[in-house]
């Protein structure tokens, strides 16, 4: 199957890119997974993790974000947040300096990851 090119960015700035086999978004109380042909749409995101999928369905990268919007349209998926920061770039200590709710969320994502 085809691979769906991904888009990551914040206001001031993209923080990845690429391709891969799906993307899962945190949508609610069901996660919605974006994959290569999919109707073109527009998806409200919540605070939650993404998830980076390659063939097999496996996790290969996994990103906290801030609710936004993902936007699908010709294979292409641009998830927008104010913040979006990979799971391998923050640790509990850091997260925990910082008083707001999306940091709070990393610490037990990457508490809930161990």
């Amino acid at each position: 199957m085809a691979n769906i090119k991904y888009k990551f960015v914040q206001p001031n700035k993209t923080v990845k890119s690429g391709e891969a086999w799906g993307i899962v978004l945190p949508t609610g109380e069901i996660n919605q997974t974006v994959i290569s042909g999919q109707t073109p749409s527009i998806l409200k995101t919540d605070n939650g993790t993404v998830r980076v999928l390659n063939e097999s369905g496996q996790i290969i990268e996994q990103f906290f974000i801030s609710s936004g919007v993902a936007t699908v349209v010709d294979d292409l998926c641009i998830i927008a947040g104010e913040h979006i920061v990979s799971v391998n770039d923050i640790d509990i200590a850091t997260a925990s300096s910082y008083d707001d709710e999306f940091h709070q969320m990393v610490v037990e994502g990457l508490k809930a990851l161990k």
